[in-house]
């Protein structure tokens, strides 16, 4: 309530206790499995920012940024090169001579990339330090379009053609080191099965590329994406269980098929920052159908949160400013002018207008996927330590959504019809 007062809805508030919390249990989860040589990246497309990428390095966490803009905040951040991963499956030159000039390590998606990355290297007079993605043909227990592992996905190399891939990356030497190889198979999975099975994939291919005399591998990145309970019937694998069950698997893989053991890299995703975030929202008009249906309307939705609209995701809701009962179904309803915009469908609320609303498991993947759908500026994001809030992202008013806004001159004639300047 207090927080609500003070900075406005809607509102993002990330915890950052649950997020230390998270991190920890993942480097505790591979401290227990008693793997030597390993490092946790925090996938910044979750939720990045600049207070974000700080904490990411006070906890140890390395950093994956996946566009020019996620690079450029771990840069002025001042988070250090070598624990930052280029990915993406289609980098422009920019962003590739960003990051060499910051010794950034690049994961690379396909050949003509490949060819890119030694071009940008060859010029700068760098060695790019790579690692080849891997198409490993496993599939998660999740949403089709997070999937990203399957034989038909748009991102990395298939596995017949990773043996060719890699002699090509040797010859391209000095320019190109190749250092790794990466896998991911998708996002939001409450299935551990898959990652164990990806490990296997990937330690035979580091038996093959090494028959074929490329030994340079060091360092292998098996990905992440794992999931986080977003309601009742949600069983995620705590990830403390996910991160020790990796560290043996690729213990146990390696070592049976007589492979020194690599750098292991592995990415949680979501489930570092997905808990630590909710989102609180002013209840407004409500609205009951004759068919029994009964909306509630919040002063955000689908522009601060798109996942529901996108994913079908599901979410758990509670009135914020007063101790309440388990009311009757309503649809809590966005502002926005798509029927689509629901944030939660038939939930038991007995909630009014002008109550607060409290959206729990909005921390990962609502600020970075947000939007001014509507011409509506993106909400505050304070992060909480403490019993203390400090703004780290700035509301979004009337006027920045007019910073990039140019008007041509022969627009501003004052014979121009229907121009409000």
């Amino acid at each position: 309530m207090v927080l609500a007062e003070q900075f406005g809805t809607p509102l993002w508030v990330m915890d950052e206790a649950t997020i230390a919390q998270a991190a920890n249990a993942c480097k505790a989860g591979l401290v227990q499995s008693q793997y030597p040589d390993w490092q946790v990246l925090y996938a910044g497309k979750a939720f990045l920012c600049l207070a974000m990428c700080r904490l990411t390095e006070q906890l140890g966490l390395g950093l994956d940024v996946v566009s020019y803009g996620e690079l450029h905040t771990a840069i002025e951040a001042g988070l250090a090169g070598e624990s930052v991963y280029l990915h993406g499956n289609n980098k422009s030159k920019e962003e590739i001579e960003r990051a060499l000039k910051h010794n950034v390590k690049i994961v690379v998606d396909c050949e003509s990339e490949l060819h890119l990355v030694a071009q940008c290297a060859q010029s700068s007079g760098t060695t790019a330090q790579i690692l080849l993605r891997v198409t490993p043909g496993v599939e998660p227990d999740t949403h089709h379009y997070i999937k990203t592992g399957q034989h038909d996905s748009k991102f990395g190399l298939a596995l017949d053609e990773t043996t060719r891939i890699a002699k090509l990356a040797k010859d391209l030497a000095p320019a190109v080191a190749l250092i790794g190889l990466h896998a991911h198979i998708g996002s939001q999975s409450h299935d551990i099965g898959p990652y164990l099975e990806i490990i296997d994939i990937l330690a035979d291919c580091f038996v093959d590329l090494r028959a074929q005399g490329i030994t340079s591998l060091t360092h292998l990145d098996v990905g992440g994406g794992l999931g986080i309970a977003y309601t009742e019937s949600d069983k995620a694998t705590p990830i403390y269980e996910w991160s020790l069950a990796i560290g043996k698997k690729v213990s146990e893989s390696f070592t049976e098929r007589k492979l020194p053991l690599p750098k292991l890299l592995v990415e949680p995703g979501r489930a570092i920052v997905g808990t630590a975030g909710v989102t609180l929202y002013r209840a407004g008009h409500s609205k009951q159908l004759p068919g029994g249906v009964t909306y509630l309307a919040v002063d955000g939705g689908m522009a601060d949160n798109p996942r529901p609209v996108t994913y079908q995701a599901k979410y758990t809701a509670c009135v914020a400013n007063r101790q309440s009962t388990q009311g009757k179904k309503i649809t809590l309803v966005g502002k926005y002018c798509e029927s689509g915009d629901v944030l939660i469908r038939d939930v038991a609320l007995d909630a009014q207008p002008g109550d607060l609303i409290a959206v729990f498991g909005t921390g990962a993947y609502n600020y970075s996927m947000s939007s001014n759908y509507n011409r509506t500026g993106r909400p505050a994001c304070v992060l909480v330590k403490d019993g203390l809030a400090n703004i780290i992202i700035e509301r979004e008013n009337a006027d920045h959504l007019l910073r990039q806004d140019r008007i041509p001159d022969y627009l501003r004639a004052k014979n121009a019809r229907n121009c409000a300047v």
